[in-house]
């Protein structure tokens, strides 16, 4: 076989691989799926802000409350540690907004 036949179709095959390989990646979203029932999982980065939530309510902070015992309740209120959307409670241990008096 031609040698510059044999490189320019180890080429094509070698480019086919890679633009179905991204297509998979692509598409196939790492195989996860857009599921409501999965549990809560944080996906923001704790040392942003943000101005509104994925639903559109007003985010949150602890500028927000005077207290650390209102901030709590609405913590609580809202879904607690199970669902912390506001990202009150930025080290995990079930109180928010420490700082606060």
């Amino acid at each position: 076989m031609n040698p510059r036949l044999k490189s320019a179709l180890i080429g094509i095959v070698a480019g086919g691989v890679v633009v179905a390989g991204g297509y998979a990646l692509l598409s196939n979203n790492g195989g996860s799926s857009n599921s409501n029932t999965a549990p809560y999982i944080r996906t923001d980065n704790p040392r942003e802000t943000r101005s509104f939530l994925e639903s559109g309510e007003e985010d949150k902070d602890c500028s927000d409350f005077r207290t650390q015992r209102q901030a709590q309740a609405f913590f609580e209120a809202n879904g607690g540690p199970l669902s912390d959307p506001h990202n009150l409670d930025r080290d995990d241990d079930g109180r928010v907004c420490e700082s606060l008096p």
